[in-house]
């Protein structure tokens, strides 16, 4: 016991101690009916049972009533095999169902007052409450005793063989004998709870008390007070009870009655096993990574260091940051959040044009939100670097400036100004030393720049005698100098002007174009030395060339963008569509997409000349449509698709136009059966692309495996490769028939193994994954044999094990079963002997009966 004590603590502690892996993600959990002690629930159409766990999806063979006005109850079998429901309604009449786990279905009537608390369905009892009595029946209702004096918080212990029955006040908890219906013993508690609604919940060894915040431990009898108990959920695993309430997570150890809490920011729901969200499901082993804080966290490396600005064009990847229970740092994927419809962000984030974006995104059931704002990328130039006392330079036009000039001891001295609306700035400092360096940010609407410093250079001394060798549209504007020498230029056009500094090459030359090409007529260009003050010298640049410039991609039928492409700078454009004015800029997003026939004009500008392109919309149909993939279960289809994106599409089945439910951009669930004809189509432009799917006749199997099986027959696709896994680990492999039944041997799995049945023909898939369950305990009749009877037959419910024969404490016989019906030979036996039979599974599940000679 001290070593299982041991392991349970530290399976609870080790999350605290080791950084945790990933959490095991899940589907949603559908629309359904909870059933607080197990981890199944019945979905809301009343047509299956769902495992939250394992998403297994159970079909009923009777559809259960879940009218939403109706009172409905249900508890799981102390067995773990059934689940006993109860749905009806005032002054009408109750059905009760008995549900075994293969989905078979038994109803019967049963008065509108019964509630059920209670049930062992291998023993044939159930255990019912009204608002003034406790009574235990059969299955068919009879009544094997009733009490009154008993409270109504009742239910059974966890091996099924008492009743534990508490007072609305938990003041005493009766333990009553199962069978017979009389109290064995009375436990007094001095407990203060509010009287509420009467319930109780049993767990594997502890029993809770939702609306008096108490849970009671049935090995040591202890009955214990939850911090927080409002409005609580519960579920048990491995020996720890897990509850949540009013934003407290609690973990009670259920051999120790110690409680751990936590505050995370999530609001899960508890199932055995499983925590479950709006937007997934997790192992409840890893509660320790719920977040207490979520951040989302912009991946800026593609900036310069220390830029905190996001930028058109540039890449961001985007992920968020949890801080979970266990301490430990977690950086979540982008990819394993939730949009929400108004999230506007992907991963990585790249802004084609300046504008924010909203994030509103959902990470285990919590939903966060913001904005990213992003900026074109702009320029500084500086003219003067402050050897006079003042720094003068060129940037977006009406940009906030700021200036950090560095070096010297104390901290970095700051300017600030405006530039003026030709993107010119002055800031006047103290006189810099050569080697001094400064930061300069610049900060406009839809422009942001942050530069790394610049350094003050050498100042040159000599005489402004740089040479002008071209100061024209044509040759451009070109200096001579020394070799390798630096020369600062102001360019200043009617609406633009800059600052640069150009590097001469080997020889000299130095030219303009190379960097603000083209410059218009009457631009004036003022040069001087890098680094020198009072020597400038000014050029006006005569005549120019019209601009060119092209569609970056020739516009379609269906578009929304228009971007153009031209080696010039400093042009402008105007588009129209159909003589409507659409917008200006390189880029732009059109109000309505493009259609057939319609006419763009755009015209471009550089200075006082342009040029104007026209261009007739074509119609163009859908280029590509791929089937990668088809996944079917009983009742839907799973269809992937490699497509035309700026297509439309559709998808029919047996030739009637039907709705697809997006999963993700490439994958898309209908409503076809097997059997159906679905047909997958693309339009565009009046043309369309279509693809033909026959989808295989079959009724599927709905996977269910033991430990002690050795051979699975089933349903799959036909003519399909069949493999049974045990996670990466194969299991068994074959081959169904044309008619898709299949037949597997395989060696008897763990208990609890994820097994993954696949079957696949061509790009057709059916996948299944179940958890392995206990085999089965048996059961069986033996009738009495007469004294002169030789052969004693043997009636069970499983078709393996091992059955013997005892006389007292002689073994008369051993037989090997191998089907439900075994006849075991023996000697001839005196009327009044009593035999005793044992039957025994291979995992040691037994039986044993007793039968007296005739």
């Amino acid at each position: 016991m001290k070593q299982l004590l041991w392991a349970l603590l530290v399976a609870l502690f080790l999350p605290i101690v080791f950084t945790p892996a990933s959490v095991e993600a899940g589907e949603p959990i559908p629309s359904h009916f909870r059933i607080s002690n197990s981890p199944y629930v019945i979905t809301m159409d009343g047509k299956e049972l769902y495992h939250v766990g394992t998403g297994e999806r159970i079909p009923l063979s009777k559809e259960l009533d879940l009218h939403w006005s109706y009172q409905k109850n249900a508890v799981m079998s102390v067995d773990g095999q059934h689940l006993v429901f109860t749905s009806g309604c005032t002054d009408c009449s109750t059905t009760r169902y008995i549900i075994d786990l293969n989905g078979q279905v038994t109803s019967k009537s049963v008065p509108d007052t019964y509630r059920i608390v209670g049930a062992d369905v291998a023993h044939d009892r159930l255990l019912w409450a009204t608002w003034t009595t406790v009574m235990m029946t059969n299955l068919q209702g009879d009544i094997m005793w009733e009490r009154s004096d008993l409270g109504t918080a009742v239910t059974l212990s966890t091996d099924g063989q008492t009743v534990i029955a508490a007072r609305h006040d938990l003041s005493d908890i009766a333990h009553v004998n199962v069978a017979t219906g009389k109290t064995e013993s009375i436990q007094s508690f001095d407990v203060k709870v509010q009287v509420r609604d009467k319930e109780a919940l049993a767990f594997d060894g502890v029993i809770a008390y939702p609306y008096q915040g108490y849970v009671y431990l049935e090995a040591s009898r202890r009955l214990l007070a939850l911090p927080e108990w409002y409005g609580i959920q519960y579920a048990e695993e491995d020996g720890f009870l897990h509850w949540y309430s009013k934003g407290v997570y609690g973990v009670l150890n259920i051999t120790s009655g110690e409680v751990e809490t936590h505050s995370p920011i999530v609001y899960p729901k508890l199932y055995p096993g499983t925590l479950a969200f709006s937007d997934r499901t997790v192992p409840l082993s890893s509660y320790k990574q719920m977040p207490t804080q979520l951040e989302l966290q912009v991946d800026k490396r593609a900036n310069a260091e220390g830029d905190p600005f996001l930028y058109v064009g540039r890449p961001y990847p985007l992920s968020v940051v949890s801080m979970n229970l266990d301490g430990v740092t977690e950086t979540i994927p982008f990819e394993r959040l939730t949009a929400n419809k108004s999230n506007e962000v992907s991963s990585p984030q790249v802004f084609s044009y300046v504008t924010d974006a909203n994030y509103n995104l959902t990470y285990m059931g919590k939903t966060f939100s913001g904005t990213l704002f992003s900026y074109n990328v702009g320029k500084v130039s500086i003219r003067k670097f402050g050897l006079a006392g003042e720094i003068v330079g060129q940037t977006a036009p009406g940009a906030r400036m700021t200036v950090r000039v560095h070096g010297g001891e104390g901290e970095p001295l700051q300017y600030s100004t405006t530039a003026t609306a030709t993107g010119e700035f002055r800031v006047g400092t103290e006189r810099l030393t050569s080697g001094t360096t400064f930061t300069v940010t610049s900060l406009a609407n839809g422009s942001a720049v942050y530069r790394q410093p610049f350094t003050v250079p050498v100042p040159n001394p000599e005489a402004n005698t740089i040479e002008v060798i071209g100061d024209s549209v044509e040759s451009g504007v070109v200096f001579k100098t020394v070799p390798n020498g630096k020369i600062d230029v102001f360019v200043k056009e009617q609406f633009h002007s800059w600052y640069d500094t150009l590097q001469a090459d080997a020889s000299g030359i130095a030219r303009v174009t190379g960097t603000v090409d083209p410059l218009a007529k009457g631009v004036t260009v003022t040069y001087a030395p890098a680094g020198t003050e009072g020597v400038e010298k000014e050029l006006v640049v005569f005549e120019r060339t019209e601009p060119t410039f092209a569609f970056q991609v020739t516009p379609n039928a269906g578009d929304t963008t228009l971007s153009y492409s031209s080696t010039a700078k400093l042009i402008t454009y105007k588009t129209y569509v159909n003589e409507v004015f659409v917008g200006d800029g390189r880029t732009i997003t059109l109000p309505k997409a493009l259609q057939d026939g319609d006419v763009i004009r755009v015209v471009a500008k550089t200075g006082d000349r342009s040029k104007t392109l026209e261009h007739r919309v074509a119609a163009v149909g859908p280029t590509i449509l791929q089937v990668t993939d088809v996944a079917m279960t009983a009742t839907h289809t799973v269809v992937s698709v490699r497509r035309d994106t700026r297509a439309v599409l559709q998808f029919f089945i047996n030739g009637k136009l039907t709705t697809a439910t997006p999963v993700s951009s490439t994958r898309f669930t209908v409503p076809a059966k097997p059997g159906d004809i679905v047909l997958v189509r693309l339009t565009r432009g009046g043309q369309k692309l279509d693809t033909r799917l026959a989808l295989p006749q079959v009724t599927f199997s709905n996977i269910r495996l033991h430990d002690e099986q050795k051979t699975w027959v089933g349903m799959v696709l036909p003519n399909s490769r069949v493999t049974l896994q045990n996670g990466t680990k194969q299991v068994t492999s074959g081959k169904s028939s044309s008619t898709g039944r299949v037949v597997m041997s395989l060696a008897p799995q763990s208990l609890n193994a994820k097994i993954t049945l696949i079957s696949t023909r061509g790009v057709y898939r059916f996948v299944q994954t179940v958890n392995v369950k206990a085999g089965l305990t048996p059961i069986m009749k033996v009738a009495a044999p007469t004294s002169t009877m030789r052969t004693l037959t043997v009636n069970s419910n499983v078709d393996y094990g091992t059955v013997t024969v005892h006389r007292g404490t002689t073994l008369i016989a051993t037989k090997t079963v191998t089907s439900k019906s075994t006849p075991v030979a023996i000697a001839a036996q005196k009327s009044g002997t009593r035999l005793t039979i044992k039957f025994t599974t291979p995992k040691g599940r037994t039986q044993t009966v007793y039968v007296t000679v005739r």
